[in-house]
């Protein structure tokens, strides 16, 4: 069976990568993606968030969380991964109609499926921060 995980990420490239691999690791059933700013703003990171899910295209589509527009940390690595965080892909991305907040997200799949879940955060926690508050 496999273990059900939310992946919370800052996407630019390294979490781009990561996420690739969670979406496709039998082992790993991805539940939810949840954005975060970080490494870039939050608006962009919930872009970036669309873009790998939508080019990657994977058997089962993830709900998506959207970053929360309070985050309060510096954006520092956009002179590393370029000015969309993504080495300047381009991809095409749909907005989508029904973008929730990370936090409703991540708390709706973890009340879901208590004990059941793993939140895999590899951005700032800032969203689960604010589902703990």
């Amino acid at each position: 069976m496999a273990r059900k995980v939310i992946v919370d990420v800052d996407p630019e490239i390294d979490d781009a990568v990561a996420l690739a691999m969670a979406l496709f690791e039998p082992d790993l059933e991805v539940v939810a993606i949840t954005a975060t700013g970080g490494n870039v703003p939050p608006a962009l990171a919930t872009t970036n968030v669309q873009k790998v899910v939508e080019q990657l295209d994977p058997p089962r589509w993830p709900r998506i969380g959207a970053a929360p527009v309070d985050n309060p940390l510096p954006v520092d690595a956009l002179h590393l991964n370029g000015a969309d965080g993504l080495g300047q892909s381009e991809f095409p991305v749909a907005g989508l109609a029904n973008l929730h907040p990370a936090e409703k997200v991540l708390t709706d799949e973890l009340r879901a499926a208590p004990e059941m879940v793993t939140i895999i955060a590899l951005g700032p926690l800032t969203n689960v921060a604010h589902v703990l508050h």
